[in-house]
């Protein structure tokens, strides 16, 4: 299930890469001015593995209107599911508009996982990443649905990873 989601991210990738290059003149110019967001989000936690660890899932997150380079901002978020597991990241977003209002957003980060009574991911250090499509509202809010990754990377012996899927209210400022 890994390997068929980091294809669908992949492909993802390519095809908003692809299409961003074929966007309007606004669009491209929305991209550049976007303001920073407040997310908060709910969604359901370990999407793919059995129902023992499947939980609701809620996190909030900020992306400053800082470009770092070609419209990359950089992200602070924590997520909390109901299973009291805990995860605090840092990382990286670059939303790319399809349309003036169609946006996705591609974010990639890693952090700090603590278990709680959830899914052992076999160690604390853990990278996220994130695949959003969404409609951003003429004020700069935006309305998406997620579906992120959170695994270790096989960088220990253990590496179940987990998938959760679920939807954003970014809020504009």
């Amino acid at each position: 299930m890994k390997h068929l989601l980091s294809g669908l991210a992949v492909a993802a990738l390519a095809l908003t890469t692809s299409l961003g290059a074929a966007t309007s003149a606004s669009a491209e110019s929305l991209a550049e001015a976007q303001p920073s967001h407040l997310y908060v989000g709910a969604g359901f936690f370990d999407i793919s593995h059995s129902s023992e660890f499947a939980s609701a899932a809620f996190d909030v997150g900020y992306i400053p209107d800082y470009n770092i380079i070609w419209e990359i901002r950089p992200l602070v978020g924590l997520m909390v599911n109901t299973d009291s597991a805990v995860f605090g990241h840092v990382g990286l977003s670059r939303t790319f508009y399809l349309t003036d209002n169609i946006v996705t957003r591609i974010q990639w980060g890693f952090g700090a996982y603590s278990q709680g009574n959830s899914i052992d991911l076999g160690q604390v250090f853990e990278f996220r990443e994130q695949l959003e499509i969404g409609y951003q509202f003429d004020n700069g809010d935006m309305l998406s649905a997620y579906v992120w990754h959170l695994s270790n990377a096989d960088i220990a012996d253990d590496n179940p990873g987990v998938n959760t899927a679920g939807i954003h209210y970014s809020f504009s400022f």
